[in-house]
């Protein structure tokens, strides 16, 4: 699993490649730390498309991205959830927290 940070017109892209899952919730999070502190980026998109599965922590990391971002007056968006990442939101009630898009462009266009 890795997680790649790239940045596209102010929003800070994180895509995840493989499950978000023990130790990559963390890296999520130390990624999005490092782009804070560096950047001053507040705006997000987490790129679940090569993500197949997310934890408790990586819900916990997804959370703590979205508040970290309000605090700084940001967004958080997710794009390319495929089914079972939607359904898990589901299924613990986050689903209404995050705005989900069907891939990356779709989400970016909406961050303008």
């Amino acid at each position: 699993m890795t997680i790649k940070s790239d940045e596209y017109h102010g929003v800070c892209v994180l895509s995840v490649d493989g499950d978000l899952a023990g130790d990559a919730g963390a890296a999520l999070r130390r990624s999005a730390e490092d782009r804070i502190a560096q950047t001053q980026v507040a705006d997000f998109v987490v790129d679940l498309e090569k993500t197949g599965f997310i934890d408790s922590e990586g819900l916990e990391n997804l959370l703590w991205l979205k508040r970290r971002s309000e605090d700084l007056l940001g967004r958080v968006k997710l794009a390319g959830s495929n089914g079972n990442c939607l359904k898990i939101l589901e299924i613990t009630r986050l689903v209404h927290r995050f705005e989900c898009h069907a891939d990356l462009p779709s989400a970016l266009r909406t961050m303008r």
